[in-house]
Formats: C-alpha cells, structure tokens, sequence
C-alpha cells in the first residue's frame, strides 16, 4: 500500500493548485491524481488508476471517514443560524451517502478511471460503485495532500448540495426563521402516529407556531413528516 505523502514533484503541485480552484474541475482533478499515484506508485503507462482492490477498499474506508469529518466541520461552523445535531445528522447523512455520491460524480467520465477491474467485476456495488469510487479517491487524496487541501476541494465540490439540504434553505428552516426575525419563541414539533408496516411506515407529525395554531404533515420518515408538516406552516405563515 502507498505510504502518505509520497506525490512531491511538479505535476502533484498541479494537483494541489487544481484542488483550491473556486470552481474545481473534478474530472481534471481526477485525471491529475491518477497519473501522480500511478508514477509514484504503479504503472505509470496506465490511465486507469493503478491499485489492488484490498488497497481501494482501505481507501474507500478511509475517505468516508474523512468525507464526513470534513462535512461535519462545514455544518458545525454554519453562521448565522447554528444548526442543532438534528439538522447536521440529516445534512451529513444525505449529502455523504453513497447514493448522492453517486449522483453527483456519475456524469464525471474520469470516475470510470478510479474503478479497478477487480472492483468492477465485482456486483455487491451496482449503482454505488462511482459513490466508492469517490470515497477511496477521497482516502487516497487525504493521504497524499492532507486535510486541508482536501477539505477546500470537497466543500467547493459539494457547496451546491450542502445548500440544498441546508435547513436554511427548506420549510424547516425557514419557518425558523421566520419567527427568528420576529423576535418570537421557535416552532415546536411533535410526532403524532406512526403507522403502517415495518417495511413502509407512515409518520404523522405535528408543528406548533407561536401563537398556538398547529398544522400536520405525513410522510414516510419522521425527517419528511416534519418537513410536511413545516411547508403546511410556513405557506400558512407567509400568506398572514
């Protein structure tokens, strides 16, 4: 297995370089760390990256971590609403899962060249495989620049979805804030029903704004009942 921080010449400065773009090119990222790893460490002729699959699955393990680490820091330092442990428990786990991953670096062509064929062969991954695939890039990557230079490429990369699970940005939030500006106690939630099957729950919950007026919403999880249930509120609230 590579050992840390072994990728010192001209073309991982441009790695580097390309890391701390404002908006980064992931794919020529990608390319750039393939043929940096693949001379320090493999077969430079290469072009797809040059490991075993025990060390990819090392990596996978390890970028994970780092991912959620890095994101973690992100969604803690938020400002000027604090986000409370709920919030950044739903934000990390839907950003970081293998399945939005995926979605985000699928469209890259690149991503192909971070799968090993002993990966590829392989069918426990389907559709998750490009989010692995990201995962051990990630693992690999922390190892040769460190945190800090990871950490500015990932939160460029991932700005984008980070807003969109921002409760900031979502009913929840912005009811929030709604009465935030108003000087005004917060909304309060409350899970009514659950019901249905094991497999196919239905949750109702309940919000109560200040004032005492309560309004309802379904959904398949507690998180998007609560959602329901806060986009009822806040139309409410914006039409007053």
């Amino acid at each position: 297995m590579a050992e840390c921080h072994d990728m010192m010449d001209e073309p991982a400065t441009t790695l580097i370089r390309l890391l701390h773009a404002q908006d980064p090119d992931a794919g020529q990222i990608i390319s750039t760390f393939i043929r940096c790893f693949n001379a320090a460490y493999g077969d430079p002729t290469q072009k797809r990256w040059d490991i075993s699959k025990e060390d990819w699955q090392r990596y996978e393990f390890l970028g994970d971590r780092v991912l959620n680490l890095i994101l973690a820091q992100t969604l803690f330092a938020q400002r000027p609403v604090a986000l409370d442990e709920g919030d950044m428990t739903e934000i990390l786990s839907s950003v970081v899962s293998n399945k939005s991953l995926d979605a985000l670096t699928r469209d890259y062509a690149e991503m192909a060249l971070l799968i090993p064929h002993a990966i590829g062969e392989q069918n426990c991954y389907g559709e998750k495989i490009t989010g692995g695939a990201f995962e051990a890039f990630i693992g690999a990557l922390y190892c040769e620049v460190g945190l800090d230079d990871v950490a500015f490429f990932v939160n460029a990369l991932l700005a984008k979805p980070l807003a969109n699970y921002n409760p900031r940005h979502n009913a929840i939030g912005m009811l929030q804030e709604f009465f935030q500006k108003r000087g005004e106690s917060l909304p309060s939630y409350a899970l009514l029903e659950k019901a249905g099957p094991d497999h196919k729950p239905r949750f109702t919950m309940q919000v109560t704004i200040p004032g005492g007026k309560t309004f309802i919403g379904t959904g398949p999880s507690r998180s998007e009942a609560k959602k329901a249930a806060a986009k009822i509120a806040l139309e409410y609230c914006e039409k007053q």
